[in-house]
């Protein structure tokens, strides 16, 4: 297939990349600068520089290609508002047989304590992602007309050093890890590079349609990933806990995040698509890390 790929450059589009060009297709990628553009020739995709407003650039790319994966991550404050845009022009060129994989995450479900969600479940997003499940619900009606559409919500991605994990281990050297709350609820959570197969068979599967959880093993405590966090970035796993409400005030939505209890099923992928994530836990990725 001929594949463009916006956010190609970055944390999960490089795996992406990666593992879209290990498996034979012809990649573009979508990047703002040269260093971005060294990055994803190196993979072995094809560099096209523009950004997220760049739409003619987007727009004769997305025609030229037989799929487009939306994965550039549209950041605050005008994020979203661009990230729509993107999704006017490729909705309204897109021909019949495209398809369009839509990175959403599973933040839209909020906290939903012991219960474990899967794709049917009603969405109830946290702040910093209340206007995302608009952006699945344009992305999903263009199945009316025959486009092969696909919308992929990833758990919380660890792996290679990156993510939310790469940033608990950053923050401990030096000093403890900052948990917000008491750290015993769960974040369900995806390597990055068993994410990448999840992508790549959901493009390769013609009747792969509709929302994909994207989840590995059983959820894990925040407070047992800082700790594990802080001894692989060579401290003793002290942490120190903030309250929700200050936490708010120092990192705004994100600590709604961190504070999120959420456990995820990813059933349907793999009954559907054949994807099974065998990979080393976040925990056990973690124990046999060792920052120089």
């Amino acid at each position: 297939m001929r594949i463009f790929v916006t956010g190609g450059s970055g944390y999960i589009g490089r795996a992406v990349v990666a593992e879209l060009v290990r498996r034979g297709h012809h990649v573009s990628a979508l990047v703002r600068s040269d260093a971005a553009s060294a990055t994803v020739r190196k993979l072995g995709a094809k560099a096209v520089h523009g950004s997220l407003e760049s739409l003619d650039i987007i727009e004769l790319a997305a025609r030229e290609h037989d799929a487009t994966v939306q994965i550039a991550a549209p950041t605050p404050p005008d994020g979203p508002a661009r990230e729509a845009k993107l999704l006017d022009v490729l909705l309204r060129i897109a021909p019949d047989d495209h398809v369009i994989v839509y990175t959403s995450g599973g933040w839209v479900y909020g906290s939903r304590g012991d219960a474990v969600i899967d794709e049917d479940a009603p969405v109830n997003p946290i702040p910093i992602v209340a206007w995302r499940p608009a952006h699945e619900q344009r992305v999903l009606a263009a199945r009316s007309r025959g486009i092969r559409a696909i919308v992929i919500r990833p758990a919380v991605v660890y792996g290679d050093g990156g993510g939310i994990v790469g940033m608990l281990m950053a923050s401990a050297n030096p000093g403890p890890v900052r948990v917000v709350g008491d750290g015993t609820n769960r974040w369900p959570m995806v390597r990055v590079d068993a994410l990448a197969e999840l992508y790549a068979a959901a493009l390769e599967k013609a009747p792969a349609n509709g929302i994909y959880n994207a989840s590995s093993a059983a959820a894990v405590p925040y407070v047992e990933i800082a700790r594990a966090a802080s001894r692989a970035a060579g401290g003793d796993g002290s942490i120190e806990h903030l309250t929700l409400e200050d936490a708010r005030a120092a990192m705004g939505g994100f600590a709604d995040a961190l504070a999120i209890d959420l456990q995820m099923s990813s059933e349907k992928a793999k009954r559907e698509l054949g994807w099974y994530p065998h990979r080393p836990t976040v925990l056990e990725e973690l124990a046999n890390t060792v920052v120089p």
